[in-house]
C-alpha cells in the first residue's frame, strides 16, 4: 500500500485537484460513492493521458493510492475537500 503521508507528484496533485474541483462545482451536496472515485480516477487519468495507455495506468493506480477511501455518509463537497488536503492543500 501507498504511504498517504508522502505528498503525490505533480501530475497527481493536479489531477487530484481537478477532480475536488469538479465534485465541488457539480451536486456538492450529494452522497460520495466508493464507486464515484474510482470512476473519477479512471476519467481523469484518461483525458490527460490517453485512453488505454500506460501512462494512464499508472496515473489511475496514483490517484486512487493517493485519494482517500470514502467514508459512508461523506457528501462529494466533504470529500472534495479531502482531496485537496491529499494534494497538499487545505480543506
Amino acid at each position: 500500500m501507498q504511504d498517504r503521508t508522502r505528498l503525490p507528484d505533480a501530475d497527481t496533485r493536479a489531477l487530484l485537484q481537478q477532480i475536488a474541483a469538479r465534485l465541488t462545482a457539480e451536486r456538492p451536496q450529494h452522497p460520495m460513492r466508493e464507486s464515484l472515485r474510482q470512476a473519477l480516477a479512471l476519467t481523469f487519468a484518461a483525458r490527460r493521458h490517453g485512453y488505454g495507455t500506460q501512462r494512464a495506468a499508472a496515473a489511475e493506480e496514483q490517484l486512487l493510492a493517493h485519494a482517500p477511501a470514502v467514508e459512508p455518509g461523506t457528501t462529494r463537497q466533504q470529500y472534495a475537500g479531502a482531496l485537496r488536503e491529499a494534494a497538499g492543500g487545505t480543506r
